[in-house]
């Protein structure tokens, strides 16, 4: 298969991918070089798509943290957004000023919830303990952790 067939195709493969989902760089990357096209003929694709504003990992992360900040921590989205191929700055950028009090509230609830409890106070020093791991494991930073118990 000559170079410009190649290139067509896989061009024409990352749209089809982009027709359901906006998706970053690297995803895109990972899904052609997946099919067999060359890196090669898949830089020039993810290139092309760029310029043409089809790509923006910028915009992926914004719209990212829009739909997930009021239900998922800040830790977590990071680490997703990283994940997916997202630059450190451009991560760093997009969640400057975001705020997950909220999520926080809503993971809170279904700990207390999980343990039959009706608010924090009520919760013992072994209760205590676990809403701490399990609200760490999601990703909230221990200083807002600690800011519930006090």
């Amino acid at each position: 298969m000559d170079s410009d067939t190649e290139y067509k195709q896989a061009l024409n493969k990352a749209l089809v991918i982009l027709k359901y989902n906006d998706r970053t760089c690297r995803e895109i990357k990972d899904r052609l070089l997946k099919n067999g096209f060359s890196d090669d003929v898949v830089n020039k694709v993810i290139i092309y798509l760029e310029e043409q504003h089809f790509l923006d990992d910028r915009r992926y992360a914004e719209y990212y943290v829009t739909c997930y900040s009021g239900r998922r921590s800040l830790g977590r989205i990071r680490r997703e957004l990283a994940g997916k191929g997202i630059e450190e700055y451009i991560i760093d950028e997009v969640l400057d000023g975001a705020d997950d009090s909220d999520a926080l509230e809503k993971a809170l609830g279904k700990q207390l919830v999980k343990r039959k409890l009706s608010n924090i106070s009520e919760a013992d020093y072994a209760a205590r303990n676990k809403i701490s791991e399990a609200l760490y494991r999601q990703g909230y930073s221990v200083d807002k952790i600690k800011n519930l118990f006090s």
